[in-house]
């Protein structure tokens, strides 16, 4: 009885809804098999990495330390008290700010003329390296490979002045070396606007407005280029600010770090030296402003301060002489020391919140803490004075000129000794910052680290390598599975053959088109892919019993199966049993099963239908007993049309009753229907399915085709599992070999 294979059409057959889960062995198996892939991502980033760090250009990094004295003398602080408000020592953060701020990056960029870059023309990718490690400031090294025009060590371009029309501005031009320190400069369309020489400024008009250069030094052989750009102040002063950090070291430590990078690392050691040079500066000129600005207030006081003194010394006089010698009591003297110290605290604050209020609005903390001081002094003067009215009448008199007097004399007193301190501060060149540390030039770039390069080149290429491979995975997922297609296609699976080295060494073979091919089957007997194919064997003569005829054909849904593979070495392990068996290479186009046994396609199946050839000619022995072969033959136009011949289905039955089996390899189905022909010639057809490498709609068509062609599929042969693991016996890569069906010649 037939086993019954009939099923629903596949394109009405449901996909199982439960996702294909993998489990930690089978990853490790997907990543073990595209160990290839990951080395050849791995290998490709890292050479882009070496390629980087020649071409990259290098960066170096300098940095100086400052600091800010925040319990240092300052101009205002012969005030005593009142420094609090005449200067009191700016906070870290906002000498931070003053680092970054334009006042300062602007005197750097005008005293390193930054606004002009000069860049010698080097060759592509290695010029610059090749540059660097012959060292700067060297002589003048040969030009390399003829190329005159580029730098190859030792050039030297500097530019005093450069002025172009704005239309030009961040434009790149091109300073040409003449020879005997001439140049010529030409435009960014590349015409030459202008010759100078160096020491001597160069003007030219241009229709788009005025160019001015001055070259102070240029070195370099006739042909030699230079890239000079002018760019804008806006754009240099971000980019400066860019490069710049500026930090505190430690918590409210004072000391605040500068650091730049740069290209060159003389320039970024210079731009340090000159922020902190410009910031030092601008902080002592600040504070002999705020010197000045305080000594001129000060001054503006001490004639009415005075005027005060002397009324004040004038009343105690004139009532000494009105009532004579007074004698002033302990208790008197204790009242007038208190009272004279709160009215001095008093005026004092009153100074200092006059001084505040010309900075800041009456609603600040600064002025409403002055307000609450002077309130509390306001109410321990009322306490005084209640007990002044307990003393006599001439004690209360004595006491209010005396305090007068002794108040504006301390006021008067103080007010002297801070201008005398403000002239000497005004006149000073110290500041409330110090320069801790100048730059050093740094002998060593910061950018890029070759062992960082290297480290993500590694990282990066294994992970391009990883999801390569899980993409191709999810994005090409072919049928690793035979249960799936048994449940959705009823076909069982007759054999499972193992992917071996040895597989791989004759696929290489093959690749490299060696001229015969090795069998398996005689090579290694004992391969684990025989003992597959063994088994398959076993499993075929019991399928046969149940077949028309002892005609197999071999089949898959693309090329590249190993059909072949298949197909010659079972006929191996059949004829070493004793059975005489024949071959079949029924590809007309692409057949090869002669290379097995290094030998020419002709003649055979065209030959012996085209009636070039007789039956008897056709049929080939081998080098293993009671194996024959049956090449292609001459590549005919029409292979479909000539397979429909009635000599060809009188050659199959003849064959068939020749030998004990008769095993045909055939084209795949998806591109030709060559095997849809002959499939209804077998007596056994069965679907060569490589692990992984097709979809299950290919798979589906493919059954499809057979079946519409009247062609009863028995089962599946699964090949080459393991190949890349994952999946039911392990994951392969999808395969994207295509299949050729151009001719080479034609029957005659």
């Amino acid at each position: 009885m037939k086993q019954e294979t009939s099923q629903a059409p596949a394109h009405l057959i449901g996909r199982p809804d439960e996702e294909h889960e993998l489990d930690l062995g089978q990853l490790l198996s997907i990543l073990w098999a595209g160990r290839w892939v990951i080395f050849l991502c791995t290998v490709a980033t890292c050479f882009l990495g070496v390629v980087y760090m020649i071409s990259a250009r290098p960066i170096y990094e300098a940095n100086g330390l400052v600091q800010v004295e925040q319990d240092g003398k300052s101009m205002t602080s012969a005030l005593g008290d009142m420094a609090t408000l005449f200067g009191a020592p700016m906070e870290t953060e906002a000498e931070i700010q003053i680092l970054k701020s334009r006042m300062v990056l602007n005197k750097v960029i005008d005293n390193l003329n930054l606004l002009v870059e000069v860049q010698p023309h080097y060759f592509p990718i290695i010029g610059a390296f090749i540059s660097r490690k012959r060292g700067e400031n060297q002589t003048l090294a040969q030009p390399l490979l003829g190329q005159n025009g580029y730098a190859w060590s030792g050039e030297t371009l500097e530019v005093g002045t450069f002025e172009v029309p704005p239309a030009w501005v961040g434009e790149t031009f091109t300073v040409v070396a003449a020879g005997d320190d001439s140049y010529s400069l030409k435009a960014p369309d590349g015409k030459n606007i202008l010759n100078g020489r160096v020491g001597a400024s160069a003007k030219a008009e241009t229709p788009i407005g005025h160019v001015e250069i001055f070259v102070r030094d240029l070195k370099g052989f006739p042909g030699t280029q230079y890239s000079v750009v002018r760019w804008a102040r806006a754009d240099v002063l971000t980019s400066l600010g860019e490069r710049l950090t500026v930090v505190e070291q430690g918590k409210q430590s004072g000391i605040i770090s500068v650091k730049v990078e740069g290209e060159s690392a003389t320039i970024v050691a210079d731009i340090i030296r000159q922020i902190q040079d410009a910031y030092v500066r601008q902080n002592v000129e600040r504070r002999s402003a705020e010197a000045a600005q305080s000594l001129e207030f000060l001054q503006q006081q001490l004639p009415e301060i005075r005027g005060r003194v002397d009324a004040a010394q004038a009343k105690l006089n004139s009532y000494q002489l009105r009532q004579g010698s007074v004698d002033v009591t302990k208790e008197t003297e204790l009242v007038l020391e208190q009272s004279v110290n709160l009215e001095t605290k008093r005026l004092e604050i009153m100074g200092q919140r006059q001084q505040a209020i010309q900075r800041f609005t009456p609603q600040h903390p600064v002025v409403q803490a002055l307000d609450a001081q002077i309130k509390a002094l306001d109410a321990e003067q009322g306490s005084i004075k209640k007990r002044t009215e307990t003393l006599p009448e001439t004690q209360q008199e004595v006491l209010s000129l005396m305090r007068d007097l002794e108040v504006n004399t301390q006021i008067y007193t103080t007010l002297l000794n801070s201008v005398q301190e403000l002239q000497v501060a005004k006149a000073g060149t110290v500041g409330n910052v110090r320069i801790v540390d100048y730059p050093m030039i740094p002998s060593k770039k910061s950018k890029p680290q070759g062992v960082l390069v290297g480290a993500l080149c590694l990282g990066f290429g294994g992970v391009i390598g990883i999801v390569y491979i899980f993409l191709r995975k999810a994005l090409l997922r072919g049928v690793d599975n035979p249960d799936e297609v048994e449940r959705l296609l009823g076909l069982s699976t007759y054999a499972a053959i193992p992917y071996t080295a040895s597989q791989k060494r004759l696929a290489q073979a093959l690749l490299r088109k060696q001229t015969q091919q090795q069998i398996l089957a005689e090579t290694e007997p004992d391969n684990i892919a025989i003992e597959a194919l063994r088994s398959l064997r076993t499993s075929l003569q019991f399928a046969l019993l149940e077949a028309p005829n002892n005609i197999i054909m071999f089949t898959g849904p693309t090329a590249g199966l190993g059909k072949s593979f298949v197909s010659m070495n079972l006929a191996a392990i059949l004829a070493k049993s004793g059975k005489k068996v024949i071959v079949v290479d029924s590809d007309l186009r692409r057949g090869r099963l002669h290379k097995y046994f290094a030998e020419g396609a002709t003649p055979g199946i065209s030959d012996y239908i085209a009636g070039n050839a007789d039956l008897k000619s056709i049929v080939r022995s081998t080098s293993i007993a009671n194996l024959h072969l049956v090449t292609n033959g001459t590549s005919p136009p029409n292979p479909s049309e000539l397979l429909l011949h009635e000599r060809f289905i009188q050659m199959m039955n003849t064959l068939s009753q020749a030998a004990d089996f008769v095993i045909i390899d055939t084209p795949p189905v998806l591109p030709v229907t060559d095997a849809s022909v002959i499939g209804r010639l077998a007596g056994c057809v069965l679907l060569v399915l490589k692990e992984g490498a097709h979809p299950m709609r290919s798979v589906e068509e493919t059954v499809r085709r057979l079946r519409q062609a009247g062609v009863q599929i028995k089962g599946t042969v699964f090949n080459q599992v393991g190949q890349s693991g994952g999946g039911y016996y392990g994951y392969f890569s999808a395969y994207g070999g295509a299949y050729n069906t151009k001719y080479s010649t034609d029957i005659r």
